[in-house]
């Protein structure tokens, strides 16, 4: 037998060389660990409600709703918004999102907001859920459709011309209870004669209000 077999076959050696080897093992599952959870971070650090913002969180519109935040909250979250503008009653804020636009119509004496309006910019990685009724399961905007519910529940249809290409807004409110105050207007793209002719068509952009007749769209040039 020769020395190598002699000190493989050794006990106190086999010990050792499992000892190394369960070593080295745990030590790289740990650094893949350490390395997923960074990257967790690195993600949750950037996602709305956070300092450094940089994403849109993909349920906001489901977890902030008009009257029941302020825009100094969203300010808090988000930090200052890139665009400011006034009217006599309301204020408007954009905020800028790696994955999405934001605008925030707000009431002017205490600063609750009225109005949220997403567009998405179709990142795949970060998408952002359309706010649609509750008898209908979530879409993405980018995928979510104007729906027979939509339709039904219409309270303003309007086709309109624009530098580029036509446009039509569609305003539907919501039979459910607890969110029943709350006014849907959908974007979408093309002119049509009548709401039946928009069913399947893809929603654009989307804004959730409290007031009727109040809401917000991008335009074409903000939304390039």
């Amino acid at each position: 037998m020769t020395t190598v077999d002699n000190i493989i076959e050794n006990p106190y050696i086999q010990n050792i060389l499992c000892g190394v080897i369960g070593g080295i093992l745990v030590l790289v599952i740990q650094n893949w660990i350490d390395k997923k959870k960074k990257e967790k971070e690195r993600i949750e650090s950037s996602i709305v409600g956070m300092k450094h913002l940089k994403i849109l969180s993909q349920d906001f519109l489901y977890q902030n709703e008009p009257g029941k935040i302020t825009i100094e909250k969203l300010i808090e979250d988000f930090g200052q918004p890139q665009m400011k503008y006034y009217n006599n009653e309301y204020n408007n804020s954009t905020f800028e999102f790696k994955n999405a636009k934001l605008e925030v119509i707000s009431n002017k004496e205490n600063g609750s907001i009225i109005a949220l309006t997403v567009f998405s910019k179709l990142d795949s990685k970060y998408p952002v859920n359309c706010r649609l009724s509750f008898d209908q399961e979530d879409e993405i905007l980018g995928k979510a459709k104007i729906s027979d519910s939509i339709i039904e529940n219409e309270f303003h249809f309007e086709s309109y011309r624009t530098n580029f290409g036509a446009q039509t807004l569609i305003g539907c409110s919501n039979a459910f209870r607890p969110s029943k105050y709350l006014k849907y207007y959908y974007q979408i793209s093309g002119e049509f004669d009548n709401i039946a002719m928009t069913k399947g068509e893809t929603i654009v952009q989307v804004c959730v209000s409290e007031v009727t007749g109040v809401y917000s769209f991008f335009s074409s040039q903000e939304t390039f």
